[in-house]
């Protein structure tokens, strides 16, 4: 790549006056120079450092993105194929916008909080926060702060892209009842935020039916693969006894498909088997899962422009956008 010492000798000009169109001080520079620069700039691609960005419109013109990893995982949250899609999205997005992106993620909010003072950032993006670790977040740092799956919601001093979770729960517990299941557990790590928001669906579908649903419905999964082969092994008991298990990450359930798979149960003949997500996980495993869709890059996409548009002034605080769901038969129900 071309440096500003070569790209002053091209234009026949001082390094100065190469820095100063570089900065936008072209005042004392000549109309003619200033074009032969820039040409120069825009014939061999010249990109600035960051540093001189930050001189020239007081922006570092980068965007931090924080996760708040609430499972423990045993490769890194970004293997997560929902976390790896999103920040795909958001990286070719900001990218798009002139924009580059940092990325730390972690359990311990301390440690988020400490990276995050420590990074020169125009704004934030805060991926499955608490509405409190939000606002605590966004008062440290003293910069926009967009959310991705905000939970635990208090007020409506924030911006958020969320999905229609309870709906999701409602439309896939609705549809497994239709098709005679008598009883249905739904399955995830714990009993939180969006999943909860899937289980109170779950549960808006059985009294609509006018059914009493399960005093035990929802199964708490364990951490590592190792220790929910004992889920899985205690779910192979309600085969052949019109049972499905709604599990609320495709990941888990493409899992317990396998697992069920080495026992010799059949699915969904022995057992249902049903998702939460409509990633390339269940449309490639065999049956093809039953599960409930969300366009997880769309929501990085509307993240960024949300960002960009607290950036730029032309939105405020207080917004809640709720992305759409859509169930899709399988052949594992």
């Amino acid at each position: 790549m071309m440096i500003i010492r070569e790209i002053a000798e091209q234009a026949d000009v001082s390094m100065t006056t190469v820095y100063n169109v570089l900065h936008g001080n072209v005042k004392k520079v000549s109309k003619e120079n200033t074009k032969k620069i820039q040409k120069l700039l825009d014939e061999y691609h010249y990109v600035p450092k960051l540093g001189l960005r930050a001189l020239k419109n007081n922006s570092s013109k980068i965007i931090g993105v924080v996760i708040h990893s609430s499972r423990y995982y045993e490769n890194s949250a970004i293997s997560d194929t929902f976390y790896s899609h999103i920040i795909g999205a958001m990286e070719e997005m900001l990218r798009k916008a002139g924009y580059y992106m940092m990325l730390y993620a972690a359990q311990n909010l301390e440690e988020i909080f400490h990276m995050a003072l420590a990074w020169n950032v125009d704004g934030l993006i805060a991926i499955t926060f608490t509405y409190r670790d939000y606002i605590k977040l966004k008062t440290l740092v003293n910069k926009p702060i967009v959310a991705i799956d905000l939970i635990n919601k208090e007020n409506s001093d924030y911006v958020n892209v969320g999905l229609q979770d309870k709906k999701g729960g409602y439309i896939m517990t609705k549809y497994l009842l239709e098709k005679g299941y008598e009883s249905i557990y739904v399955c995830a790590r714990k009993n939180i935020g969006v999943d909860h928001e899937r289980w109170l669906g779950y549960r808006e579908a059985w009294k609509e039916a006018g059914k009493e649903f399960l005093s035990n419905d929802f199964l708490c999964l364990y951490e590592t693969e190792q220790r929910r082969n004992e889920n899985y092994k205690m779910m192979s008991r309600f085969a052949g006894k019109k049972t499905a298990f709604f599990f609320l990450a495709d990941a888990f359930a493409v899992e317990a498909m396998h697992y069920f798979h080495d026992l010799g149960i059949k699915i969904p003949e022995d057992i249902g088997i049903a998702g939460f997500d409509g990633n390339i996980l269940g449309k490639y495993c065999y049956p093809r899962l039953t599960t409930v869709y969300q366009d997880v890059s769309e929501k990085g996409r509307m993240a960024v422009k949300l960002m960009i548009d607290l950036l730029e002034k032309r939105l405020l605080d207080g917004l809640d956008v709720s992305r759409p769901v859509t169930l899709i038969p399988g052949h594992s129900t």
